[in-house]
C-alpha cells in the first residue's frame, strides 16, 4: 500500500515531500483503525490444525443493487484430530454449509465467533484432505473497504479493498497472511460490464442479461492481495510489457491514462533488471478508482489507485501530477517482487513490506525520472519519521501484533519513512551490489511464499559475510532515534558519543545504543574525505585520516543515515558556511531538518534558528528551499502569535521574495520539474503568511482567467491560484467552486476545487464549507478535506473542533471506517485547550474509537513541544523579528514608518 494515504485535497508536506501532497506521496497519513466490526469483535489469530490449500470464489454482483450473493469452495487438509475450526465471515449471512472429505459428508454445525465462524463436527475430524461448500449473501460496503460499490455519472462500478482484514467482510475466507494459496474466481456481472481479477481470463459465457466470467487460477496468494472490480470500465492498452498490460479506468476517463500507460512500462522493465526476476504475474491491470482510501495498493497484477494519482489530463497536468503517479507506481511495483512474490509472514513485518518498498520504489523513480528528485524528497520524509521519534509516545518499528483491531496504525512515517531511510542506512554499510545480492537471494529462496524480516537479514548477511540482523535490530526493537553527538578534538582527532534524542524536558526511561552505520565528513579547507565506521559504543574516539587539521565536519555524509546529529555552535555555522559548494542537495536538506530537531531539543536558540534558517533561502536547489519552508512552517506554529504577526509577514517577504525572484512568477521553457514545483509553493506563501498584494492580484486573475477558460492558465499554477483567490474570496466565488466541483470530470480538476472550497477565511463561508462537508456529493475520502484546509488557519481550528464534536457519528458513519481515528488530530495546535476537550470528548463510550489512547498521545506530545517550545524561545524569536527591516507594502511598514496602519 502506498503511503499516499492521503486524503483527497490535502496540501500537506510530504512522503517523500512533495510527493505525499500530490498524492503518498504515501502516506498522510493519517492511517488510523481498522474496520469496526473487526476492532469490537476480532478475536484471535486463526489455528493451524485445519489449513485451507485452495479455494475457489464464485460471486453474482451487480452494483446497482445493494447486496450479492456467491458461493466458495475451500480444499482443506486436517493436520490433527480436532472437533472445530474456525474461518473468517465478517457480516456474511451462510445460506448453506457443507463439510465433506473422502468418506462422503460430514456433519457440521456452524456458529458466529467474533469476525469468523466455527465449525463444530459430530465427531472429530481426522488428519486428512476435506472440501468446505458454502453459499452465502452479503451486502456491499458504502465506506470504500473491502468489496464496495459506488455510482459515478449515473452508472454502478464495484471495487474492493482488502489490506488489512477485509476480504472477510467479503467472502469466506482464511483472512491472514499466512495462508497463501491458489484461488479460483468467477465472476457473475451484468453483461454489459467488465470483470477484473488478478488474473487474465480463462472464458467468457453471455446468458440473457448476465455475463460469466472465469478467471485463471492465482498462483499462491494471500486473501489481502485479492482484487475485483467490475463495472463499465473503460481500458487503455500498455505497450513495451513483458505481459499484456491494461490502465483501467471508469467510463469516459480512458483519455487521462496516456501518461501512466507511458511511465508504468519503463518502471517495470527497470525493476526487472535489479531483481534479475522477470515480473512474476500472467498480465498487469492498473486501475483508477473514484472511491478510493488508500492512495495505492499492491493487489497482485491488478492494482488499485486513486484516480487523481493515476489519470492525467495531457492539456492541463501539473508537475506535480506526473512526479505523484511516477513516485507512486514504482512503490506499487516494487510491491509485485516484495510483498507479493514473497509475502510477510504476519502483520508484524508490515513495516518491512512498506519500507522496502518505498526505498525500492524511490531508487527506481530517481534513476528513471530523475527529474522528478525522489532521493532528496527521501529525506524530507525522513526528517518527519525522525520527529516522531523525538517523542516519547513513539513506538518501535517491529513489534508483536496480536490482532488486527489497530494495525493500521502501524502503516505511518516509521513503518515507511524510518524504514525506508533505515534500510538506505544499511546498503551505504554493506555497499549497494552486495545489498542487491543479498535482496535477490531472500526473493529467490522464498518465492511463491512466506517470509520475515530475520530471512532477509540472513541472507544480506550471507552476501557481505557481516552481521546484519544484530545490528539492525537496534533499530527496529527500541523506540527513538539515536543522536550521535560529533566533538573535534585537536591532532585531527573526533570524539563521537550516542544517546537517545529526545525533545527538551523529555527524560528516557533507560539508556540506549544503538549500532550505527556512520560516515563522516570532513575538510582541512583544501580536501574533503569521507570515514565510514560502525559506532556500538555508547562512546568513541576516532582519528580522521589525512587531516590533523579540521576546517568543518559533517556526521551524517550524504544524509544516509538514521540518526540525528550535534557539533558545537562554531561548526555548526562553519557547516552553513560551506553548504553552497561543500554539502550536497541531501546533505543541505538534512542539516535545516536536523537545525529543526536542535531547536527542539534545546541546544538551538529560536534566534539562531532564524538567522541560520534564512541563510538556506537562497539556494540553488529548490528541495532545499522546500525545507526553507517547512521550517517556516515550524515558526509560524510556534511562535506567531499578537504581537509578532506583522514582523512575520515581513521576515516572510524578505526571506522568499529574492527566491521566487530567481525562478519568475511564471514557467520557463525547459525548467527542470522541480523549479515547477517549488513555484506554487513559494506563492502560497507569499500570499498567505507574506500578504503579498502582487501575488493575491496574480492569483485572482489566474482564477478569473482558468474559470473562463481552463486551457488560458499554467496547470502547476492552477491549484495554487484557486486557492489563494480564495483568501479574498466572497460568496459568489465559493459558489463558484462548488459548483465547479460537482461538475469535474478530472480528478485532478475536482481536487482542486475541494481544497479551494476550504480556502475562504470570512466567517460566514466557513461555516458554509463545514456544512457542504456533509451536504455535498463528498466521497467517503473527501468528507475531511474541507475541514482540514479550515483548521490549517489556527484562528478556525475551534471551529472546526466544535464543528466535528456536533456531527461525530454522522462523520465517523460516513468516511472509511479507518479514518475515524484522524479526528483526534483536530485537537493539535500550539495550545492545550483543544486537546483537554478531546480528552474529555473521546473519553465518552458514544465517541470511542479503538486506538484513540495511542493518538491522543501523539497529539499530547505535539501539543505539549509546541507550546514549551513558545515558552522557552519566543522572546529570543520575537527580537530576531523586531530587529528584521520592514519590508515596503507590508503591514507593519507604514506604522515603522511613523505612518498610520
Amino acid at each position: 500500500m502506498s503511503r499516499s494515504q492521503i486524503r483527497n485535497g490535502d496540501a500537506a508536506p510530504g512522503r517523500c515531500g512533495r510527493a505525499a501532497a500530490a498524492i503518498i506521496f504515501i502516506g498522510a497519513i493519517f492511517l488510523a483503525v481498522a474496520h469496526p466490526s473487526a476492532a469490537a469483535a476480532a478475536g484471535p489469530r486463526l489455528g493451524h490444525n485445519v489449513v485451507p490449500s485452495f479455494e475457489s470464489i464464485r460471486l453474482v454482483l451487480d452494483p446497482a443493487k445493494p447486496d450479492y450473493t456467491g458461493s466458495v469452495r475451500v480444499d482443506l487438509s486436517v493436520r490433527e484430530t480436532t472437533g472445530s475450526f474456525v474461518f473468517h465471515a465478517r457480516d456474511i449471512a451462510i445460506d448453506r454449509l457443507k463439510l465433506s472429505g473422502k468418506a462422503g459428508d460430514v456433519t457440521a454445525g456452524h456458529a458466529a465467533e467474533g469476525d469468523g465462524v466455527r465449525i463444530t463436527t459430530g465427531r472429530p475430524l481426522e488428519p486428512g484432505t476435506y472440501t468446505l461448500d458454502i453459499d452465502f449473501s452479503a451486502e456491499f460496503s458504502a465506506q470504500a473497504a473491502g468489496l464496495y460499490r459506488l455510482q459515478v455519472d449515473g452508472a454502478w462500478y464495484s471495487f474492493t479493498q482488502f489490506e488489512a482484514a477485509d476480504a472477510r467482510g467479503a467472502f469466506p475466507c482464511w483472512d491472514e497472511p499466512e495462508f497463501k494459496i491458489p484461488f479460483q474466481v468467477t465472476l457473475v456481472v451484468p453483461k454489459d460490464h467488465l470483470a477484473i481479477g488478478n488474473t487474465p481470463a480463462e472464458s467468457e459465457r453471455v446468458e440473457g442479461d448476465q455475463k460469466t466470467v472465469a478467471f485463471e487460477k492465482t498462483p499462491p496468494l494471500p486473501t489481502y492481495l485479492l482484487a475485483i472490480a467490475t463495472g463499465p470500465l473503460e481500458t487503455v492498452a500498455m505497450q513495451g510489457m513483458p505481459v499484456p498490460g491494461r490502465v483501467v479506468t471508469i467510463r469516459g476517463s480512458a483519455g487521462l491514462a496516456q501518461e501512466a500507460a507511458r511511465a508504468t512500462p519503463v518502471l517495470v522493465g527497470a525493476l526487472e533488471k535489479y531483481f534479475g526476476i522477470p515480473y512474476p504475474y500472467r498480465k498487469l491491470d492498473v486501475l483508477a478508482v473514484p472511491e478510493f482510501w488508500a492512495g495505492a495498493m499492491e493487489n497482485a497484477a491488478a492494482i488499485t489507485f486513486r484516480d487523481s494519482i493515476l489519470l492525467i489530463d495531457p492539456r492541463a497536468a501539473g508537475v506535480e501530477q506526473k512526479r505523484g503517479l511516477v513516485l507512486v507506481t514504482a512503490h506499487e511495483l516494487a510491491h509485485m517482487w516484495f510483498g507479493d512474490l514473497v509475502t510477510m509472514q504476519w502483520w508484524d513485518d508490515l513495516w518491512l513490506n512498506e519500507s522496502f518498498a518505498s526505498w525500492m520504489g524511490d531508487r527506481i523513480a530517481d534513476q528513471e525520472f530523475p527529474d522528478y528528485k525522489a532521493e532528496l524528497a527521501q529525506v524530507q520524509s525522513m526528517q518527519a519519521a525522525m520527529a516522531t521519534d523525538a517523542h516519547l509516545s513513539t513506538r518501535a518499528m517491529r513489534q508483536p501484533v496480536e490482532g488486527v483491531e489497530n494495525l493500521d496504525q502501524l502503516a505511518d512515517e516509521l513503518t515507511y519513512d524510518k524504514g525506508q531511510a533505515v534500510l538506505l542506512m544499511f546498503e551505504r554499510w554493506l555497499g549497494p551490489q552486495t545489498f542487491r545480492k543479498g535482496v535477490v537471494d531472500y526473493l529467490k529462496t522464498h518465492r511463491w511464499g512466506n517470509a520475515t524480516a530475520a530471512d532477509l537479514w540472513t541472507s544480506l548477511s550471507k552476501a557481505s559475510g557481516k552481521d546484519v540482523g544484530g545490528p539492525m535490530a537496534t533499530f527496529l526493537d527500541q523506540p527513538g532515534v539515536p543522536l550521535v553527538r560529533a566533538e573535534v578534538l585537536p591532532g585531527g582527532r573526533v570524539r563521537l558519543s550516542q544517546e537517545r534524542f529526545l525533545n527538551y524536558g523529555a527524560k528516557t526511561p533507560r539508556p540506549v545504543t544503538w549500532q550505527i552505520p556512520v560516515i563522516l565528513k570532513y575538510s582541512n579547507g583544501k580536501t574533503t574525505r569521507t570515514l565510514t565506521l560502525l559506532l556500538a559504543e555508547a562512546s568513541r574516539t576516532v582519528t580522521l585520516p589525512s587531516s590533523p587539521r579540521v576546517a568543518w565536519l559533517h556526521p551524517n555524509a550524504g544524509e544516509t543515515g538514521y540518526y540525528r546529529w550535534q557539533v558545537a555552535p562554531p561548526m555548526l555555522s562553519a557547516l552553513a558556511d560551506a553548504a553552497p559548494k561543500s554539502l550536497g542537495a541531501r546533505e543541505r536538506v538534512g542539516y535545516l531538518g536536523n537545525l529543526s530537531a536542535l531547536l527542539d531539543a534545546g541546544p538551538l536558540r529560536g534566534d539562531d534558528y532564524l538567522r541560520l534558517l534564512g541563510r538556506f533561502a537562497a539556494d540553488p536547489e529548490p528541495e532545499v528551499v522546500e525545507a526553507v519552508l517547512g521550517g517556516l512552517g515550524k515558526v509560524k506554529r510556534a511562535f506567531v502569535v499578537a504581537g509578532v504577526k506583522d514582523e512575520f509577514v515581513a521576515y516572510v517577504r524578505t526571506t522568499l521574495t529574492p527566491a521566487l525572484g530567481r525562478i519568475g512568477r511564471a514557467r520557463a521553457q525547459g525548467e527542470e520539474a522541480s523549479v515547477s514545483s517549488l513555484r506554487p509553493d513559494l506563492l502560497q506563501w507569499l500570499g498567505e503568511e507574506g500578504r503579498d498584494e502582487s501575488v493575491l492580484d496574480d492569483a485572482e486573475r489566474m482564477t478569473r482567467s482558468g474559470l473562463a477558460d481552463p486551457g488560458s492558465i499554467d496547470p502547476t499554477l492552477a491549484d495554487v491560484a484557486a486557492r489563494l483567490a480564495a483568501l479574498r474570496g466572497d460568496m459568489a466565488l465559493f459558489k463558484e467552486y462548488r459548483t465547479r466541483f460537482e461538475k469535474a470530470r478530472v480528478p485532478a480538476e475536482r481536487d482542486r476545487y475541494l481544497a479551494a472550497l476550504g480556502s475562504f477565511r470570512k466567517p460566514e463561508i466557513v461555516d458554509a464549507a463545514l456544512a457542504y462537508s456533509l451536504q455535498g456529493p463528498l466521497r467517503p475520502q473527501e468528507l475531511l478535506s474541507i475541514a482540514d484546509h479550515i483548521a490549517g488557519a489556527p484562528e478556525y481550528r475551534p471551529v472546526v473542533w466544535d464543528w466535528m464534536t456536533k456531527n461525530f457519528q454522522t462523520i465517523t458513519g460516513r468516511v472509511p471506517p479507518n479514518y475515524g481515528i484522524e479526528l483526534v488530530h483536530l485537537a493539535d495546535g500550539c495550545s492545550t485547550d483543544l486537546l483537554d476537550s478531546a480528552r474529555a470528548f473521546f473519553s465518552s463510550p458514544d465517541h470511542d474509537l479503538p486506538g484513540v489512547s495511542i493518538e491522543l498521545a501523539k497529539v499530547a506530545d505535539d501539543v505539549h513541544d509546541c507550546v514549551a517550545l513558545r515558552q522557552r524561545e519566543q522572546p529570543a524569536v520575537a527580537a530576531f523579528l523586531h530587529r528584521q527591516p520592514a519590508v515596503a507594502g507590508s503591514p507593519g511598514h507604514a506604522a515603522r514608518a511613523g505612518g498610520r496602519r
